[in-house]
């Protein structure tokens, strides 16, 4: 089992705090940041995007002892401050997440972003609620003078969101991403401070 004291998560707490947000069909979102508890509805949640084969990094289930593991470096790099971590939810059920994770030493100043939404609840503005409020922690972290974030070549819909909130291309670095049987450039976007 995972503890964690809530006084510990003493970053996120000060910047993550939970917000409810409208969604475009009228219904309203909860983002708050992960807890312990969290760890089955986390679990599932990650393995149906895995499942539907969604255009991310993972592409193998997840078991309940690495996503044990991952909570637990989540919510140590959340009391350090080294990473911010939304959930969304509607109804009790999570439908997306979104993070920003900082780098270490010479390039502690930067943070790479990562997204993602659940199937049935794309182009309702999830994503963009998601983005809007985890960039405004990004931007209320003194920490970090830089976020940046990688995205698969064909992800044109998610290109254009994260143009919408000010990312630019920056590199195109061709074949990293073996998807389907095909190989594809990721793009490098970055968005400063």
């Amino acid at each position: 089992m995972i503890r964690i004291r809530e006084k510990e998560t003493v970053m996120c707490i000060k910047l993550c705090k939970p917000k409810a947000v409208g969604i475009k069909d009228g219904r309203t979102v909860l983002l708050r940041r992960p807890e312990a508890k969290d760890l089955r509805k986390i679990l599932k949640y990650i393995n149906a995007i895995i499942d539907e084969d969604a255009p991310i990094e993972l592409n193998k289930r997840m078991t309940l002892a690495a996503e044990r593991k991952w909570m637990k470096e989540t919510l140590a790099g959340m009391r350090k401050g080294t990473k911010h971590f939304l959930l969304a939810e509607l109804d009790g059920q999570l439908v997306g997440e979104a993070n920003l994770t900082s780098g270490r030493g010479r390039s502690a100043h930067v943070a790479e972003y990562g997204i993602s939404v659940a199937k049935d609840f794309r182009r309702l503005g999830v994503g963009s609620v998601l983005t809007k409020y985890i960039l405004d922690v990004g931007r209320r972290d003194k920490n970090i003078k830089l976020i940046t974030l990688r995205v698969y070549e064909f992800n044109r819909k998610a290109i254009q969101m994260y143009r919408k909130f000010g990312f630019r291309k920056v590199a195109r670095l061709p074949n990293r991403v073996a998807y389907k049987g095909k190989l594809y450039a990721t793009f490098v976007m970055d968005m400063k401070r």
